[in-house]
């Protein structure tokens, strides 16, 4: 990053990419990529709220997670490999810090007034005025605030962080009836079974090329900053997983969560090809 980034710059850039008050926002932020900030994450947040009136930011908990010795096929996971892991997960609660490598302004979106989170014990977001939406993320339903946040014309931001940062694309997945994962975590009342849990972002990049007049980009000091329609995100994504089951995938060959998704696919292919014949 060339220079401080400063309050006058980091709105400047916003207004550039057309953010408006009244959009929602769901926002993905990577301080640390920013560089220079001059006054850290608290400039970034205040920046963004005198920008947009309402604006969600995840704040996993992936410490509450457990693995049990026993559980569903091919779920990319080693059963029983996490004895010593399990009896130093912690239990959720509403108030725990994210744990998220670049987590900063999330933490100071946690301590902002009036703020809501949702009760997913480890996909949990933090967001302000967006109330309903943050109470649509159930353990059944972890995409659920997504869905509300498209009900309401909702925008993407994603501000010096990579493609694979943007979470909405995993509801894209399910929408295209994708496979997803099953997770456990410690919560109050015990350990739940978390569904629905999402595969591996890192082939999310490619999904930019086409996604044409609803996105917008910036590029800010040695960062690009991207804004999307989160409802043309989510109709475009799907409909390229439904063209090419295989589409969005990562191209590492040791991916669990990916391989198991192309063998749930060939999977469903055969028996296609079965029912055909």
């Amino acid at each position: 990053m060339n220079g401080t980034l400063t309050y006058h710059k980091i709105i400047q850039s916003f207004k550039s990419l057309g953010l408006k008050r009244d959009t929602p926002i769901i926002a993905h932020i990577s301080l640390k990529s920013l560089g220079d900030v001059k006054g850290g994450a608290e400039t970034v947040l205040g920046a963004l709220l005198a920008t947009a009136d309402n604006v969600m930011m995840p704040s996993f908990t992936y410490r509450t997670m457990v693995i049990p010795e026993f559980g569903p096929e091919d779920n990319a996971v080693t059963y029983g490999s996490a004895r010593y892991q399990n009896l130093n997960a912690e239990i959720f609660t509403s108030s725990m810090s994210t744990d998220l490598p670049d987590s900063q302004v999330v933490e100071a979106l946690r301590y902002y007034p009036d703020i809501s989170r949702s009760q997913h014990p480890i996909l949990s977001f933090t967001g302000l005025g967006l109330d309903t939406a943050l109470e649509s993320q159930t353990l059944e339903k972890p995409y659920g605030h997504i869905a509300a946040m498209m009900s309401q014309n909702a925008w993407v931001l994603l501000m010096g962080t990579k493609p694979s940062q943007n979470f909405s694309l995993h509801y894209a997945e399910q929408l295209a009836g994708r496979k997803q994962f099953t997770r456990w975590a410690l919560t109050p009342t015990g350990i739940v079974e978390c569904p629905h849990f999402p595969g591996c972002p890192e082939g999310f990049h490619k999904v930019l090329y086409h996604l044409e007049g609803e996105l917008y980009r910036t590029q800010v000091g040695d960062t690009t900053w991207y804004y999307m329609s989160l409802d043309n995100l989510i109709s475009v994504a799907s409909n390229l997983i439904k063209e090419d089951p295989y589409t969005l995938l990562c191209n590492e060959l040791s991916c669990k969560r990916c391989n198991a998704v192309r063998r749930a696919i060939r999977k469903e292919s055969s028996s296609q090809s079965l029912k055909d014949s």
